[in-house]
């Protein structure tokens, strides 16, 4: 390790032992600090002014991985985290894990670091500790954190939901939405939380996901869009689901989300008063979509509803049925069943 004599003033942190792995050989010192694009480092001992500034790209390129080192109070703790002695472990992982917070932009590097926050964060979402929690969460780097780790973000994000830990969830939604570069393994991850937000109603935070995931070129961005289009009806904007769906490229039968913009179609046409329009979509759009598709419960009461407006009570009251007993676990089937009770009223009595 190169050092160099005298210290230039590094923005720095707690200072923590820290064992360098490269291929051939191991380093003992002490972490203290991040200097720009530089990791600073001194020798173990007593401080005698020297350091080493070693650049993080070149540690990255080096295969390098960093292992903190810990007292046994941390293993006895991590112990006692997987015996599900939670509140036991909590303060020592918090002592522990606190200085990591100034430095997470490490994380990147291979070693202990980010698993030793991970576990933290979960004896924090253990413990239903939402603001602690979301305070580590939110300084976890998300463009260069593992899709994994994204994972247990998104996690967090429906247990802050549950828990009606309102604003500490809308912190954790803009802490995602300013990531920038996201891989595509990343944008997964937005995608299945925005799924997750859409089927709960919170149109407001799918909308933004889905708008992040959009301007993303790449295997989910037609349907990040479709599903932006989708939302947006459902926020009650006027202008923006049309303007989606003249942005999506050339789509036939075959393609991906086809049904879906058809969906969207009838409904807006619904929207207008415009039912045979609608109905030319809705039609169009279950020709083509198949049972499994997670928008083809509302397709389908979407038809039956414009079956009752242009007056053909039948086919109307059929498709409902359908809805109702084929797809019972969804919203859809009690609209349904709705309609149903006041169409044949015999319903509420089976």
């Amino acid at each position: 390790m190169l050092l160099i004599s005298g210290y230039h003033g590094a923005l720095h942190a707690a200072e923590l032992p820290v064992r360098i792995q490269y291929p051939t050989q191991v380093n003992d010192v002490i972490l203290t600090g991040i200097d720009g694009d530089s990791v600073v480092f001194r020798p173990k001992g007593r401080d005698r002014g020297g350091r080493a500034y070693l650049k993080l790209d070149d540690l990255l390129q080096q295969g390098v991985v960093l292992n903190f080192l810990f007292q046994q109070s941390y293993y006895d703790a991590v112990a006692a985290l997987d015996a599900g002695r939670t509140r036991e472990a909590l303060p020592v992982l918090k002592r522990e894990v606190a200085p990591f917070l100034d430095y997470m932009s490490l994380s990147e590097i291979p070693g202990n670091m980010l698993p030793t926050v991970l576990s933290y964060l979960e004896a924090l979402r253990a413990a239903k500790q939402w603001t602690a929690a979301t305070d580590v969460a939110t300084r976890i780097p998300v463009a260069i954190a593992p899709a994994l780790t994204l994972d247990q973000l998104r996690s967090l994000s429906l247990e802050l939901l549950a828990a009606d830990e309102i604003p500490a969830l809308s912190r954790l939604q803009r802490h995602l939405l300013s990531a920038r570069h996201l891989s595509q393994d990343h944008l997964e991850v937005y995608l299945r939380l925005a799924n997750d937000w859409r089927e709960a109603g919170e149109y407001v935070r799918a909308y933004e996901l889905y708008r992040k995931v959009q301007i993303h070129e790449g295997p989910n961005q037609i349907q990040a869009r479709l599903w932006v289009a989708y939302c947006s009806f459902y926020l009650g904007h006027d202008l923006v689901p049309q303007v989606f769906l003249d942005e999506l490229p050339e789509m036939d039968v075959n393609t991906a989300g086809y049904s879906l913009r058809e969906l969207i179609k009838a409904r807006l046409a619904i929207r207008k008063g415009a039912f045979a329009a609608a109905m030319r979509s809705a039609a169009e759009g279950k020709t083509y979509a198949v049972t499994t598709d997670p928008w083809y419960p509302e397709l389908l009461y979407t038809v039956a509803v414009l079956y009752g407006e242009m007056a053909l009570h039948e086919a109307s009251i059929a498709a409902h049925r359908e809805v109702s007993i084929l797809f019972s676990e969804t919203p859809w089937a009690i609209q349904s069943l709705k309609a149903l009770e006041i169409t044949t009223p015999e319903v509420s009595t089976l």
